[in-house]
Formats: C-alpha cells, structure tokens, sequence
C-alpha cells in the first residue's frame, strides 16, 4: 500500500519538471504600446560654459631701494687753506661749506681746525644752466696734473666790456679721449666782482682719477654788468711791498698794505702767480672780514703754492665792500 504511493508520486515528477521547463523557454516579450504617431525631435541643449572667475591676487608693492647718503668728509686744515680754496678743489660752492660748518668763521680758519666737506650735490649728472654771460674775452683752458694724480684747470677771463662784471662763473669740462668719458666741474673766479680792463682766472680743481689723455673746454655761464647802482663793491687800494719767492720757485709770500677811500665792512685779496711763460701757476685768496675805516691801512702777508712749474712773478687783486 506504501510502495503504490511513492511509484504514483514518481510518476508525476516527469510531469512537473516538464511544465517548469516550458515556462522557462517561453517567456513573452512585452509588445510595443501603440502611439499617436507624432515624431519626436530631440533637443540639443546647450551646455552653459563655466565662468572662471580670476582670483584677485594682490601684486606684491616692491620695497623701494634705500637711497645712499654720501657721506661728508672732513678735513684738518694745514693753515694755507680758505672756503675758497676748498670749494674750488672739491667742486661744491662757498656757500654749502658755510652752512656745513655755521660755527666756523670763514676769516678766521688757523691750521688744525676741522671743516666738513658737503658732498657735491650733482656728482656726475650735473645740468648745465642756460648762460646768460656777456660776451667777454675768454681764454683757452690750461690744466696741470697734481702730485695725488688729480687735475688743475685755469682758463683766464679779460674785462673787454664798459662796465666792471660781476658773478663770473663757468664750467670745465673733461672728455677722456679714448672712452669719451665727461668730467665736470664750476669754474670760479677769486673775487665777485672784475673791474674793466682786468683779467683774472677762473679755477676749477678735478680730483683723482683724471684720464691720462683728454680734452677741456670751459664754458662761461654768467658774467653780468654792474654799474655800481646796487653793489657794495668798493675799490681797493693795494700796496705790494716785497714779494719773496722760494730758492726751488714753488712758492711765494706777499707782503702788503690795503687801504679804501671808504670805510669797509670787510675786503678780500686774491695773488695770482704765473710762470715764465705767463701760464697760471698758483691761485689764493685772502678775505677779511675785520673790515677798514676810510682812509686807513692794514698790512697783510699771505702765501701761494705752485702746483705746476716755477713761479716767475705774481699779480694781485682786491675788492672791498660797503656796511651793510
């Protein structure tokens, strides 16, 4: 009775596996849903382009390069020196050594004493002005070499005009032959003022290195007239007792007196020295600031150093100005 059972199960199994494996085979594929028959067009749709947004980066400010100071040099002066004489051999104006130094008196410097140089304002790149000079009689340019390997340069102006002159200055210039290389520097005249028919020179020093082959020229920027309307000059007697000069002729001393028709606030001396063949040799100034009474006389010594050949023979020249 058991055994019919199972026999009658076995035999339904063929069948079953029979209907699973059919319905596996024939699985039915979905019919498409009809439509309307309306055609659909696809859209292109643009695609918006990013925006770069630059980022705002700050430029770094640059740091400015620190401007150099020169700085001013100072001196001991030997007791030949005045702030002529410096200003002229260190190419700044009497002016600018005054007011580097204001407690020192210009009329009173002795050996030992200790001056600030300025330095010069333009060194190198110096701007010509617009000369304004009348046209006097101006001689070519001579220059002689120092012993520390600088340069002298004297060129002589004559008074050929009508009326005395004042503010006489110019401008020396030095062209290296082979790099074409310019040096500059002022000319300036030992006094304010040139009477007519006087010739002083005008000076100028160039310090170390100076090419060893060159050309000079001198330009005259300013040489007014003055008809004595609105000067202080005065005239000034000179009285040259002895003039002594060295055994090896590099060096002469001049004794003298100097006297005014007018009383003086003060009065300046300048010795010229030349050499046999009348070439400027030796420049210096002399300034006094003790002032004169109309009338009187007062002596004075001084000293010039060649800085090119023998001296053969020395010229002197004054001015004296009125009280303020």
């Amino acid at each position: 009775m058991r055994y019919m059972k199972t026999r009658k199960f076995l035999g339904l199994l063929p069948v079953l596996l029979l209907i699973g494996l059919t319905a596996c085979g024939s699985q039915t594929t979905p019919s498409p849903v009809p439509g309307n028959g309306v055609t659909l067009t696809p859209y292109s749709t643009e695609t918006a382009t990013p925006t770069i947004t630059p980022t705002s980066l700050s430029a770094p400010t640059p740091t400015p390069a620190p401007t150099l100071t020169p700085t001013p040099n100072v001196i001991t002066l030997t007791g030949n020196e005045t702030f002529w004489t410096l200003a002229a051999k260190n190419g700044v104006s009497v002016a600018e050594i005054e007011a580097a130094n204001p407690t020192l008196n210009k009329y009173s410097l002795m050996a030992g004493m200790k001056v600030v140089i300025p330095p010069p304002s333009a060194e190198g790149t110096q701007q010509a002005p617009t000369p304004t000079a009348l046209p006097v009689l101006v001689h070519d340019p001579v220059c002689s070499p120092s012993l520390t390997g600088g340069l002298y340069c004297f060129a002589m102006v004559e008074n050929n005009q009508t009326l005395m002159l004042q503010s006489v200055s110019g401008q020396f210039t030095i062209t290296d032959s082979q790099s074409g290389e310019v040096q500059v520097q002022p000319a300036l005249l030992p006094l304010d003022h040139l009477p007519v028919g006087n010739d002083l020179p005008l000076y100028a020093y160039f310090p170390p290195p100076v090419a060893s082959s060159y050309q000079v020229t001198l330009q005259l920027f300013s040489a007014l007239p003055d008809d004595g309307s609105n000067s202080s000059y005065l005239p000034l007697t000179i009285d040259t007792s002895n003039v002594e000069i060295s055994s090896d002729g590099l060096s002469a001393a001049v004794t003298g007196s100097v006297s005014s028709a007018s009383a003086a606030s003060r009065f300046d001396l300048a010795a010229v020295a030349y050499d046999s063949a009348g070439n400027v040799v030796a420049v210096r100034q002399l300034e006094n600031k003790n002032g004169l009474t109309a009338g009187a006389s007062v002596d004075f010594k001084l000293y010039v150093y060649s800085i090119a050949g023998k001296i053969d023979h020395v010229s002197l020249f004054g001015e004296a100005a009125q009280p303020d």
